[in-house]
């Protein structure tokens, strides 16, 4: 049986469904067509493969009656536990770590890679050749793998890679079986990620917006396919977005356009020296001078640039860990960006990784912190890190990779410590390669690739080829690192936040519902005990929506957090954009859905817009947004169908027959 919504209480608490502002008349006449109209594009868009993120909201309207989940009622009934002796409740942020390294400061500036060339020519040549080095660019078609065209029958499309004008351009067609082409999208390639050791993929800018390609390069298989996730019938083409939490990691340095969630400024394209090292202009300004030249102490510590040698096991580590230390959940810290992060800090200051407690996690692509450590290598020493076995600054060629990481083994082992019969080692292992044994190439969660295992260990041929499990099923997330510095209540918020991530990701319904009421009972704690800032309001507001209950107070507190982007920012609209629609307010809806329009590219916002331009009266309005919203996601097919119909009434034949053809199921 579907939950019903929740009903507003009386009293007049918090603005919800049915309810309205003092001084505004009945909704009435105006309002029963809107909500009619709100319902039939949302079921519209609903039952769609590939509605972006519908495919995440839209679970609210089929949830199932599992339990309810306890809840507060908005705002008003929790302002008293927000108030203490009449004034407000007052929860500080976590304190930043102090460190002998002065960039580590927030208001230090970044210079970018190429000021480091002049002095550190070494090791800038040499770190391009690096994976990191090489972390993302601008595509350059001579250099890309070659055209192809392969077809998807399980979302209905055919792909062509495509060299045209100078440009490497990516084409999405309806897979039809007729020998007539449906073009449903195609776009020039604007950057590419990854090395190419593993895999390529490729990012397009379309109306200002980052977006990622469906289509992967796999060097393993020398062949294009699908992107990681979009192996599936409701796969989202060209509209998945890409911001901070892709770019973090695969780019040196950019900047959200006025706090959008994928408008971006690329700064600096790939990793670069002040990823690990923290941002430059201190040690510039230093290494300007001209005494620095006759410096007595240039040989010491430098206390104006980040060395990672120079750090203990914790810091040094979190240099790393910043981009490989990722399982279950990862949750920013209460007003920290994913940007704030200094080489030199504790990590922890800036954010909380959680994973499911589970004997053998699964392996995932960014895995390797978490396996390290359960190693008894790692265990056992006090220096064991990261840089143990990775020069940052360079790698080994192919032709000396065995010899170079044996001798790393070798330092702390001898080779007649090695258990396996003499023969049997000479036969299948000549080189001594202890990697081969004890860190095997493992599965991942990403189809097509393996990585090297990163829990140094013993194994058997079962376990180096079985799959492993993610252990999704478990209903309890711990801590990967140490959060005991944070306050107990945003230990709660964490927690809340990271099962919210882990239920969003789960593909199980029960164990999604589980995992979302352990969610919102422990934001909705955090909640009614006063503590308010814009991702936690935002967070509330999307798990209400997904089991049906109010979320316009919410949303309308998160928006009210000035430092609010992104996602969190974003989210928050669409909801009171919803709320307000609902509510038959649609002016104000249709005035929150132009703005949203503006920071997202979401085909699900055109058509709220459209329904808001709808009740208004606009009809040419209506249907101009709801051609945006099939030309960003070409597979809306109720979408096309509507269109089709409102080009026939227009005597357009030929723009009906074009949605028509778009509309096949």
């Amino acid at each position: 049986m579907k939950r019903r919504r929740e009903r507003p209480r009386s009293g007049g608490e918090s603005r919800g469904r049915g309810s309205r502002p003092a001084g505004q008349s009945q909704p009435g006449r105006r309002g029963a067509p809107a909500r009619r109209i709100f319902a039939r594009w949302w079921v519209a868009v609903l039952v769609v493969a590939g509605a972006g993120v519908l495919v995440f909201f839209g679970r609210s309207w089929l949830w199932q009656d599992n339990g309810r989940a306890t809840v507060p009622d908005g705002p008003s009934t929790t302002m008293a536990t927000a108030e203490q002796n009449g004034r407000p409740a007052v929860f500080p942020l976590l304190a930043v770590s102090s460190s002998p390294f002065l960039n580590t400061k927030p208001e230090v500036a970044y210079v970018g890679g190429q000021a480091c060339i002049s002095c550190h020519p070494d090791q800038e040549a040499t770190f391009r050749r690096t994976g990191m080095g090489r972390s993302m660019a601008l595509v350059d078609p001579d250099r890309e793998p070659p055209d192809a065209v392969f077809n998807h029958p399980a979302s209905k499309r055919r792909y062509q890679v495509q060299r045209r004008d100078g440009k490497l351009w990516h084409r999405e067609m309806l897979l039809t079986g007729e020998t007539e082409e449906v073009l449903l999208s195609e776009y020039p390639l604007q950057y590419v990620v990854g090395s190419g050791r593993h895999s390529l993929t490729y990012l397009v800018e379309t109306d200002g917006f980052l977006v990622e390609s469906p289509l992967t390069w796999y060097q393993s298989q020398g062949s294009w396919r699908m992107s990681p996730s979009y192996d599936t019938p409701e796969q989202p083409g060209f509209e998945r977005a890409v911001g901070d939490g892709c770019l973090v990691c695969h780019a040196g340095r950019f900047e959200a356009i006025d706090r959008s969630l994928h408008r971006i400024h690329m700064v600096e394209t790939a990793i670069g020296c002040e990823s690990c090292h923290g941002p430059g202009s201190l040690h510039v300004e230093r290494h300007a001078k001209a005494s620095a030249k006759t410096d007595p102490a240039a040989d010491a510590i430098d206390p104006t640039i980040v060395n990672p040698s120079r750090l203990s096991r914790e810091l040094a580590e979190a240099v790393c860990q910043q981009c490989h230390l990722r399982s279950t959940a990862q949750v920013l810290n209460r007003g920290r960006k994913a940007t704030d992060f200094r080489p030199g800090l504790p990590l922890v200051d800036f954010r909380q990784d959680y994973a499911f407690e589970s004997p053998d996690g699964g392996m995932t692509v960014v895995g390797h912190v978490e396996q390290t450590h359960q190693s008894a290598c790692y265990k056992g020493s006090d220096n064991l890190t990261c840089l143990t076995c990775h020069n940052p600054h360079d790698e080994p060629p192919p032709e000396a990779r065995v010899d170079y990481y044996r001798s790393i083994c070798l330092t702390c082992h001898k080779t007649e410590d090695c258990q396996v019969d003499t023969a049997r080692r000479n036969r299948e292992r000549p080189d001594n390669y202890c990697v081969q044994c004890h860190m095997p190439s493992s599965p991942t969660d990403i189809p097509h690739l393996a990585f090297t295992h990163h829990r140094i260990g013993i194994y058997d041929q079962r376990t180096k080829t079985e799959t492993p499990s993610a252990g999704a099923g478990q209903a309890t997330l711990r801590p990967l690192l140490d959060d005991a510095r944070l306050s107990e209540i945003d230990r709660k918020r964490s927690l809340g936040l990271a099962y919210q991530e882990a239920a969003n990701n789960e593909p199980d319904a029960a164990v999604r519902a589980r995992l979302g009421r352990m969610a919102l009972d422990l934001l909705s704690e955090v909640w009614g005990r006063g503590l308010r800032d814009g991702f936690l309001d935002s967070s509330l507001a999307r798990l209400r929506f997904e089991m049906g209950l109010d979320v316009q107070a919410y949303a309308e507190s998160a928006l009210t957090h000035s430092d609010i982007a992104g996602h969190e920012r974003t989210n928050a609209m669409f909801l009171k954009t919803v709320a307000l629609a609902d509510q038959g307010r649609a002016e104000e809806a249709r005035a929150v859905a132009r703005q949203l329009t503006q920071l997202r590219r979401q085909s699900v916002d055109w058509v709220l817009l459209s329904g808001c331009e709808k009740a208004l009266g606009d009809t040419d309005a209506a249907y101009r947004a709801l051609e945006t919203a099939v030309r960003i996601n070409p597979r809306l097919v109720h979408v096309h169908r509507e269109l089709a119909d409102y080009y026939r009434r227009q005597g357009n034949g030929q723009r009906a027959l074009w949605h028509e053809q778009r509309a096949a199921p």
